[in-house]
């Protein structure tokens, strides 16, 4: 269980149209829609569909099912943005990766570092074996978590058997509001965990950008949801 996970679980039930968050995203992420994701993939479906080799229809289906399915429950878990990344790495490797960012509420206001404490004994409690840092950013504290999960392989069309598991490197980071009331949490996962640490200082930069206020010349207070994602789907210049 991440973070995200006990979060997700700790959080009270909140407003659907609560709080927002700003953060300046990394260059070389896909957005993917986690508002109202099921109906956003079946407008696109014809379209990949029309682009799809035959021979790879059945796969793009259970792709489209896969992607509806995690969407899914990224929306009940509160998320604001969820892209898919490719950056190149030294060696000149091709490196996928996942970034969500997710919004919760605590439910009352306490001291900042006194909520990241708590996070980190809740964490043990639930016997999560990642890496806990506390680290003090310019902007506040924020709780680093640093791990290599184990996660069930997705089975694929015509595949025989149970596809087993594969270890996933996940760095997530949380951040608090001046208030401790309001939590941004940032989670970075990619399959090809010998790279991952490469990602520390880009996870340190995003986590350093959150901000629960809107940033000079973006929309005011009263921005919709929609605007506040057309905000998040965009990508830092």
């Amino acid at each position: 269980m991440g973070i995200t996970d006990l979060l997700s679980s700790l959080a009270p039930e909140g407003d659907e149209e609560g709080p927002n968050v700003w953060v300046t995203l990394p260059p070389g992420y896909l957005p993917l829609p986690v508002e109202n994701p099921v109906d956003r993939l079946n407008e696109a479906e014809p379209v990949l569909a029309e682009l799809c080799p035959p021979d790879r229809q059945e796969l793009l289906y259970a792709t489209l099912t896969t992607f509806a399915t995690l969407l899914t429950e990224l929306e009940r878990r509160n998320a604001v943005y969820c892209g898919l990344g490719w950056h190149t790495a030294d060696d000149g490797a091709l490196v996928s990766s996942t970034l969500v960012v997710s919004l919760q509420q605590t439910g009352e206001e306490r001291n900042p570092r006194l909520v990241l404490g708590d996070l980190v004994k809740v964490a043990a409690d639930a016997n999560d074996q990642a890496q806990a840092d506390l680290v003090d950013l310019p902007g506040g504290p924020a709780l680093f978590l640093e791990s290599v999960r184990s996660l069930p392989r997705p089975a694929l069309p015509g595949q025989q058997g149970d596809p087993g598991r594969a270890d996933v490197y996940q760095l997530e980071v949380v951040v608090p509001n001046e208030k401790g009331d309001l939590l941004a949490a940032l989670e970075f996962s990619t399959p090809q965990v010998e790279y991952g640490t490469r990602y520390r200082e880009m996870m340190v930069l995003l986590a350093n950008s959150v901000s629960f206020t809107p940033p000079p010349g973006s929309e005011d207070e009263n921005a919709s949801s929609q605007q506040i994602h057309n905000l998040l789907g965009g990508f830092s210049a």
